[in-house]
C-alpha cells in the first residue's frame, strides 16, 4: 500500500526533477487496484508542488469502481487544472494532447 510518506517523498522527486516544465500526466491506474490509499491520492492531488508543475492530469482505469474513486477525487479536491477519467490511454493521450502547447 502507498502511503502519504511515500507520495511526499515522490513529488518531492519530480519536482527536483522537472525544475520550472509544465506538463500532462497521465496515471495508469489499470493494474493498481488498492495500491494506493484515498489519504495518498488526496496528498497527491493537493499537492501545490505538483500542481506548478501540472496543465492536465488524466486517469486511466478499468473498473466502474475505479472511476466512480477518481471522479470522487476530482470533484471534492477541486482541482487547479483539467482532470479527466479514461478507460484507455489512447483516449487519454489525445485528450491530454490539446494541452501540449500550453507547456514551458
Amino acid at each position: 500500500m502507498v502511503d502519504s510518506r511515500m507520495v511526499r517523498e515522490h513529488i518531492e522527486e519530480v519536482h527536483h526533477f522537472l525544475g520550472d516544465k509544465k506538463l500532462s500526466f497521465m496515471n495508469d491506474m489499470r493494474s493498481s487496484e488498492g495500491v494506493l490509499s484515498f489519504d495518498a491520492l488526496k496528498k497527491w492531488g493537493q499537492s501545490e508542488c505538483l500542481n506548478e508543475h501540472r496543465i492536465a492530469e488524466a486517469y486511466v482505469v478499468r473498473a466502474l469502481s475505479d472511476l466512480i474513486f477518481i471522479n470522487q477525487h476530482i470533484r471534492l479536491n477541486r482541482l487547479k487544472f483539467p482532470a479527466q477519467v479514461f478507460d484507455s490511454i489512447d483516449l487519454a493521450r489525445k485528450w491530454l494532447s490539446q494541452f501540449q502547447g500550453d507547456t514551458m
